[in-house]
């Protein structure tokens, strides 16, 4: 599908053009989602530029990710889309930056790029003026994916901070975890760490865009307006990148308190067939002992002899338990 972007005044509006048409003369940016062949060769041939392809934006080396040729920029960044149907996946965005306008080729839909959209069309809306271009798109796109990653990082923190309660509150009078309790513990927390390792590996590359951005930036000498905007995503992106390590920090230490914690219940339990074994030691001795089969045992002729033994046995499980209390064992 190809959904083209041109100016309007101050905002944006989306021409619906065919392949075999031609570009109109006021586009700033072409978006392309889930391209075919054929619409790929009209983009390329509207700007005489190549067009990566699936198997290209799959490609994770920086050198395939970030360069140049021939005076326009190739800028493939992991994405993540859709996070609110909680697949929780990431999928390479490549832009295409020309002097002239920008293109982007994707093969999913993230949310960043339907609220852009949603704020770049509507008239009045900061962003776009008569001064902008492709860059200024390419910025536009950005800042929307940084604070899409701020609003997911703030999901995590407050999931986050739901486990730490159940584990580090749990009030006298509510019953003690169980195994199940603490499956869905160690289900929901390493979910969301496997979930920030993604947005990890989205926001790194927003950050290497930035530094590719920036640097040829100083080289074709744009203004200080749009030096300024990077600046400022690139604060914001080492900002959630702080954020992302103290979660993970946190999503670790509480991984380890739940083993932790399912280490001392199985400790308890081991306790408890520990001190039954022990305590059932003795009474089986005088059980044995009773029990052997000789000639001569004067105590089996006498009347009182079976509830001596019986109480013999009493006393002799209940003398370790005693003992072990006192210890503190119990």
């Amino acid at each position: 599908m190809i959904r083209i972007y041109c100016l309007d005044n101050d905002h944006l509006i989306l021409v619906e053009e065919e392949p075999g048409s031609s570009l109109p003369g006021h586009a700033l940016w072409i978006d392309l989602i889930n391209p075919t062949a054929e619409e790929e060769k009209a983009v390329e041939g509207w700007l005489g530029v190549d067009i990566p392809t699936d198997a290209d934006m799959a490609e994770i080396e920086e050198s395939s990710r970030f360069y140049m040729e021939n005076g326009v920029q190739y800028l493939t960044v992991p994405i993540l889309y859709a996070v609110d149907k909680d697949h929780r996946k990431t999928a390479p965005v490549s832009f295409v930056l020309t002097p002239r306008l920008l293109v982007t080729v994707r093969y999913s839909e993230p949310r960043a790029f339907t609220i852009y959209i949603e704020r770049a069309m509507k008239p009045g809306n900061g962003l776009i003026d008569a001064k902008c271009n492709g860059l200024s798109i390419l910025l536009g796109i950005v800042e929307a994916a940084t604070d899409r990653l701020a609003d997911i990082l703030e999901g995590v923190a407050e999931k986050t901070e739901a486990a730490s309660q159940s584990i580090f509150h749990l009030r006298a009078h509510e019953r003690p975890m169980t195994n199940q309790d603490f499956r869905r513990l160690l289900t929901q927390i390493g979910g969301q760490g496997a979930f920030l390792s993604k947005v990890r590996e989205s926001l790194t590359g927003v950050s290497r865009l930035l530094v590719y951005v920036t640097a040829n930036m100083r080289a074709s000498g744009v203004g200080k307006d749009k030096s300024a905007w990077v600046k400022s995503l690139e604060r914001d992106a080492q900002s959630l990148e702080n954020y992302v390590d103290f979660l993970s920090n946190k999503i670790n230490f509480l991984l380890d308190t739940v083993v932790g914690l399912i280490s001392v219940e199985q400790n308890a339990i081991i306790k408890i067939f520990s001190v039954a074994a022990v305590g059932f030691m003795p009474p089986t001795l005088i059980a044995s002992i009773y029990g052997m089969n000789f000639r001569f045992m004067p105590e089996l002729a006498e009347s009182w002899g079976y509830p001596m033994a019986l109480i013999l046995m009493v006393i002799s499980a209940i003398l370790p338990l005693v003992y072990f209390r006192r210890k503190g064992w119990l």
